[in-house]
């Protein structure tokens, strides 16, 4: 029996999934051995009529805040209070930990013949306006024992509105494994991802081919920055001055700065930093079963790739074919703590390059590993490359020997090359993996595709959207043959890659997104992290249920354009990169499942800020070395509303047309007039929410932009985050709390 007290009133457990009502019957739970024959549909049950028009909530984001703050305080201004007999009868809601009686389920309604009505909305079993008890029996219902599972994983992070916990998977509030899935799957997944790797090589031991670069030939492959740069970091309010040279790495405290110079007490260390001298554009961590050093791939282009091209520089040297010919992805080793009764913390051991897979295939855009370690057969993983011509290539990474200098490596035939080779300058745009030997590929052309590594065959091709695949993602490990989807201007989709002609569901509200990388799946919520989709540029990250695609949910807003998105792999926490150089963390279960007039939180984690020099004068006068910029990292930020601007603004409309009604009524029957104003409190909170407003607007300099983060899936490592910036800094950060 567990209580808890921490959120809004005080709700207990209830073992028993019964409920007594006057009308309903108590539902029975049957064992997990039963089976459905005997189960009887209900009698449909009377529908609530919508107070809104369904089509234009989905367009609108905060629609479903403001849904369920609307019934708050609507009575007349004379405050008489309504009849009782004149209001229709409402459902009892039944409680936390309750489930609700089967007639809060009705059937799905007939498909509308009439051409008068919108049939591009969605009609389904749960509405917008359902909330928690509802809200968790619709999504993750009616089997008790699935309700059972979101409910304890509810609570078991209640406490925790912004940031993970530092726990272990045995402890009442630690990060833990998924529980949708079976016992010691893991360790299965590793065994069969090592018998197919030893299959493989037995039958085409010499299909990879590539050969060892000096360090000089290697370097030279690496993007160059034409320059150090000067950051910033600190405290607020006693930053220090640094000059990061392309390459070094600085183990960070708590306080923001290095270990070496910091003047705090505790001088242990909670992240790195370091410079890469290009845009990253891509990151992954390698999957591992084993306590050990952490490896972080990077995928990165140079500035010049995305400088502004004038006409008055005469040639474009971006028009020439090679110049973006070659390309290289970097791997990053991080040396952790010894484990102790938490999870694994930062070392003060500077991270350090341990190998450079160099290719001629273009530049690199997307990767990501295969998500089954491979630690058991010598090698870190298979590593999915999406590169500048257009293809999809699979290489084997191998282990690279302790303590041994950095590995420049030339790749010149990979393991495998995808790409659908028949049709006309059909590219490929993005990947996600499926399982050991699955991979999903999405298209120019708007097809996503399903195939096999070894034997290299395409096995589906699927007609989903009809414009650029920006963005997929997989459901693994619990669901890992449905596929998410975005497309440059159309509908997100979700298809289900064993039966793709028919299980197939789309967000019914079309939008354009330019942005890669704001799409993700989260085991523990069963959903995916994305983007709103809305007509109108919005800000807001939604969340997207499996079984209920069509419907988002918002979970965090943030004051500028979103750039990227990461959810945790066992737990709900989000990260949130903006435009303008915030990094954004909220509890995303515990806004999904928000009751009414609950306060909830999110925290800025850092803000990074760029400033080019321009001036050729300024650039490194007194050092041998140029300057190519200057950054700066705030950090310290105290958690805020985790909320909507635009909700924000009309709750406090609402209220003052209320305290205005009140007065209005008040002179009334006392004879006195009214006073206008308000106080300096009242204008103060407007001012702050018209800035909050005007913040999604503003433009920045484009190397402040956050481009990528990741969480680290390894179970010991779950609380490290690497958050990538335009600038060339790569920071890595162990944001648990205790």
């Amino acid at each position: 029996m567990a209580r808890r007290t921490t959120r809004g009133i005080k709700k207990s457990y209830v073992e028993a999934p019964i409920v007594f009502d006057d009308e309903d019957e108590p539902i029975p739970v049957t064992s997990k051995d039963s089976d459905d024959e005997d189960f009887a549909a209900p009698e449909p049950a009377q529908e609530e009529e919508d107070d809104k028009d369904e089509e234009a909530d989905m367009a609108d984001p905060t629609s479903e805040e403001d849904e369920a703050e609307d019934d708050e305080d609507d009575g007349d201004a004379d405050g008489k209070k309504n009849d009782a007999s004149s209001q229709p009868k409402k459902h009892r809601n039944t409680g936390a930990g309750m489930i609700q009686s089967r007639k809060g389920f009705h059937d799905i309604p007939h498909y509308p013949l009439e051409t008068r009505i919108v049939t591009r909305v969605y009609a389904g079993p749960l509405r917008r306006y359902a909330r928690y008890s509802a809200l968790r029996d619709s999504m993750y219902g009616p089997e008790y024992n699935r309700i059972k599972i979101i409910w304890d994983l509810e609570m078991r992070w209640a406490e925790f509105p912004a940031l993970p916990p530092r726990y272990l998977p045995h402890e009442p509030q630690g990060i833990c494994p998924s529980p949708w899935l079976a016992p010691a799957f893991e360790r299965t997944q590793e065994q069969n991802a090592a018998r197919w790797y030893n299959n493989y090589y037995a039958k085409s031991p010499e299909v990879q081919q590539c050969h060892l670069l000096s360090s000089h030939e290697g370097e030279h492959l690496i993007p160059q920055a034409g320059g150090d740069l000067v950051t910033f970091i600190g405290p607020w309010d006693r930053q220090g001055e640094f000059r990061f040279a392309q390459g070094q790495s600085l183990p960070i405290t708590a306080s923001g700065l290095p270990t070496s110079t910091s003047e705090d007490q505790d001088k242990s260390s909670t992240g790195w930093m370091l410079d890469i001298g290009s845009i990253p554009l891509a990151m992954g961590w390698v999957p591992s079963l084993v306590n050990a050093k952490q490896v972080l791939a990077i995928a990165s282009i140079p500035f010049a790739d995305q400088e502004p091209r004038r006409q008055e520089d005469g040639a474009d040297k971006h028009q020439d074919p090679g110049a973006m010919a070659e390309g290289c992805v970097q791997l990053w080793e991080f040396t952790p703590k010894e484990a102790g009764k938490t999870l694994a913390r930062p070392s003060t051991t500077p991270a350090r390059l341990i190998r450079t897979l160099c290719f001629s295939w273009g530049r690199p855009k997307r990767l990501q590993w295969c998500p089954v370690p491979f630690e058991s057969v010598g090698s870190y993983g298979l590593l999915a490359i999406l590169t500048g011509d257009g293809k999809a290539r699979i290489i084997d990474v191998k282990k690279v020997e302790e303590g041994s200098a950095p590995v420049y490596e030339w790749v010149q035939s990979p393991v495998v090359t995808l790409g659908i080779d028949d049709d006309y300058n059909n590219k490929v745009t993005c990947l996600s993996w499926v399982n050991i030997n699955r991979i999903a590929l999405g298209h120019s052309d708007g097809s996503v595709t399903l195939w096999s590594i070894f034997p290299r065959k395409m096995l589906q091709r699927v007609g989903v959207h009809t414009t650029y695949v920006i963005d997929i993602c997989s459901a693994y490990p619990s669901n890992p043959y449905l596929v998410a989807s975005i497309p440059v201007g159309g509908c997100a989709t979700l298809t289900d890659l064993s039966q793709p002609s028919s299980e197939l569901t789309y967000f019914p509200v079309p939008a354009i997104s330019f942005q890669p990388n704001m799409l993700c799946w989260n085991e523990s919520m069963q959903g995916f992290m994305a983007l709103y989709p809305s007509s109108t540029p919005n800000t807001t990250i939604a969340f997207l249920h499996h079984r209920f695609f069509c419907q988002a949910r918002s979970i965090c807003t943030g004051p500028n354009t979103i750039t990227c998105i990461s959810a945790g792999a066992t737990h709900p926490f989000v990260l949130a990169g903006c435009a303008d150089g915030s990094l954004f963390s909220c509890n995303a279960l515990q806004k999904l499942f928000k009751q009414k007039g609950e306060p909830l939180q999110k925290i800025k984690v850092m803000e990074h800020e760029y400033r080019p020099i321009r001036r050729p004068e300024l650039q490194g006068k007194d050092s041998s070395r140029p300057v190519r910029g200057a950054v700066r990292i705030l950090q310290g930020f105290l958690p805020e509303p985790n909320d909507d601007p635009r909700t924000e603004k009309r709750k406090e409309l609402d209220r003052k047309k209320k305290l205005e009604r009140m007065k209005t009524a008040s002179g009334k029957k006392k004879g006195r007039p009214r006073k206008n104003g308000g106080t300096v409190e009242d204008l103060h909170r407007e001012a702050e929410l018209d800035d909050k407003l005007a913040s999604r607007v503003v433009t920045h300099e484009p190397l402040t932009r956050l481009t990528t983060i990741v969480w680290n899936p390894n179970m010991q490592y779950s609380c490290w985050a690497a958050c990538a910036m335009a600038s060339g800094i790569i920071r890595v950060m162990d944001l648990g709390v205790q």
